[in-house]
């Protein structure tokens, strides 16, 4: 794109929503959209803002039972569980529809002044900059606009919120910040046609339990608004996106946010939008344990296989939770081992990681098209020759794969190896990895555990819970790709269960207890000591709040652990001590 499509596109992006607009306030026919929701809304129209690209559909409907209710940047939220059906209804009240008529004549006035006389410095091609200076002017003609009764001091506090308002609605995302901003929104999808199919959402918590819940919502995007939004995307990226080029991929930095956008022909009801958010808070296993989708003897499992430099990659199926609990599991590293990410999406929490110490190298592989951006292989290749680390790769899926196997077979692939694949079971792993990928079976055996995260539906319930289903090691006496259990899921107990291989027979378990000089009921109790201590945690969150279950937290109580093993600590008298420390810790936590 050169600069004068830039400046064009950007121009465009922010004046079409004010271009076609003969009124300050317009006005959609929601009938049809009513009947497809339930027959929800109380009204048949609904007014908005002329800057806004989306609607706000009909009035709350009082008669629903709200399960969450909380407030995100001055937008009220509530959660509302819809009548026989099973998803939730995510009801958002912006602040920008609560805008009074004649305020609505001042932005309307403001618009035109600001673009009545552009700087010949300002960058149209830069959206940053235009969105400073739509912000700084907005806030400074307001002021002008309100009325001379307003104390300064609520001069100043109006003009700079209804100038937020104005910038984020022309040169920004407009409500999909206002979505991103909730830190209980997971997943934003828009699909097409965007006029007619409200956006809809994943949210963490939709109250009374229910976590990772799909909900509708009460926002609709109109097609010109959607292509705006686009537009300043195009900007952003600085990647085509167009019949010939379809998808668009970037990261929202800045909302820790990737967003996906596909066009006609590929979609042929228009533009659609999937946006996933990274999580802000990262997960730990005692997070998970807390949330039930680890049992906290496989989080002592996970804690002992990391520390004994195991091999392991976690599968399962889109939405599993493949990336949270590949994070999770890179808490467990000591601070002193040097840590090599590799990633083309930026879900690790290498920058929390970091923050607490430890020492983190990440490697960003990116996702552009350019024929000489530098690939997970590449990356991989340096990696090697950064020195000795712990790898940890976001996702195995290309070329990349034989590098890999190729530097575990002779030794040069760090301590340890972690990573996450596609898949559904630990056999699929190896399907996926021999026949798909062309490991050979015999380098695919550096593999030692693969952990496989699914959606587990209670009764056939539409509310899927996120579990960690199976914890399997692979039998090295073999190459047919065979793996022997050492925790399956009990669907009666909606828990992992540990296996006799667990008990007894775990040729890993028994290979990391030889190396620390252990037996293997020695090995058992340490893995059980650190259960209990996770356990522990868990115990004192419910009881004093989840603050405890913190990354910096669970990252001090396993250096206690660590430090009080290396004074000699083992079996009963560490746990007590260790939980001596702990309960005196929570309380100033």
């Amino acid at each position: 794109m050169n600069s004068a499509e830039g400046m064009s596109r950007t121009s465009g992006a922010l004046r079409d929503p004010y271009a076609d607009a003969a009124l300050r306030i317009r006005r959609i026919d929601t009938s049809a959209i009513q009947r497809s929701i339930g027959r929800l809304l109380a009204r048949d129209q609904k007014w908005k803002p002329f800057f806004a690209s989306f609607w706000i559909l009909g009035d709350f409907p009082e008669h629903l039972e709200v399960t969450s209710s909380y407030t995100v940047e001055e937008a009220r939220i509530r959660i509302c569980r819809l009548e026989r059906s099973p998803d939730f209804l995510y009801w958002l009240s912006p602040p920008s529809f609560e805008v009074a008529e004649d305020e609505l004549s001042i932005l309307w006035k403001v618009v035109d002044e600001i673009w009545s006389v552009v700087p010949s410095n300002l960058d149209l091609g830069n959206s940053t900059q235009v969105r400073r200076y739509i912000g700084n002017r907005a806030e400074q003609l307001i002021a002008l606009h309100l009325p001379r009764t307003m104390g300064k001091a609520d001069r100043l506090h109006r003009s700079r919120f209804l100038a937020d308002i104005l910038e984020r609605n022309t040169a920004g995302l407009g409500i999909l910040e206002t979505l991103l901003a909730d830190p209980n929104v997971q997943d934003i999808f828009l699909d097409a046609p965007c006029d007619s199919v409200p956006i809809h959402l994943t949210v963490a918590d939709a109250g009374e339990g229910r976590s990772h819940q799909r909900c509708r919502s009460n926002i609709l995007m109109y097609e010109t608004g959607l292509r705006n939004i686009i537009s300043k995307l195009l900007i952003m990226s600085k990647r085509p996106f167009s019949e010939r080029n379809p998808v668009l991929e970037m990261d929202l930095g800045d909302m820790n946010a990737r967003l996906t956008a596909v066009g006609p022909p590929l979609s042929p009801d228009g533009i659609a939008l999937a946006i996933r958010r990274h999580s802000t808070d990262p997960w730990t296993l005692t997070k998970l344990v807390y949330h039930r989708s680890l049992t906290p003897l496989a989080a002592g499992l996970i804690s002992f296989l990391i520390d004994g430099n195991a091999t392991m990659l976690v599968t399962g199926s889109r939405g599993a939770g493949k990336s949270s609990l590949l994070g999770a599991m890179m808490f467990e590293f000591p601070t002193s081992q040097r840590v090599l990410t590799i990633e083309d999406t930026l879900e690790l929490p290498c920058a929390e990681l970091r923050r607490l110490g430890y020492k983190v190298q990440s490697l960003y592989v990116g996702s552009g098209t350019s024929s000489d951006r530098m690939t997970a292989e590449k990356a991989l290749r340096v990696s090697l020759r950064l020195g000795e680390s712990a790898i940890v790769l976001g996702e195995v899926r290309g070329k990349e794969a034989k590098t890999l196997y190729e530097a575990m077979r002779v030794g040069t692939a760090g301590s340890a190896v972690l990573g996450t694949i596609h898949g559904s079971s630990s056999k699929s792993v190896f399907e996926r990895v021999v026949h798909d990928l062309g490991i050979p079976p015999q380098s695919f055996s550096a593999t030692d555990v693969v952990i496989v995260a699914g959606l587990f539906r209670p009764r056939g319930t539409q509310n899927s819970r996120r579990r960690v289903i199976e914890i399997s090691e692979l039998c090295k006496e073999s190459y047919d790709g065979r793996f022997l259990p050492l925790m399956t899921f009990s669907v009666s107990q909606d828990s992992l269960v540990e296996t006799d291989v667990f008990l007894h027979g775990s040729g890993k378990i028994r290979e990391i207890a030889n190396s620390w000089g252990m037996s293997y009921d020695e090995a058992i109790a340490n893995i059980h000591a650190r259960a209990e201590c996770k356990l522990h945690i868990v115990e004192l969150a419910r009881r004093l709040g989840t603050k405890l279950l913190s990354a910096k937290l669970l990252s001090l109580a396993n250096s206690v652990f660590s430090s009080m093993v290396e004074e000699g600590y083992s079996g009963n008298e560490l746990v007590g001590r260790w939980k001596e420390w702990m309960d005196v810790r929570a309380v100033y936590a």
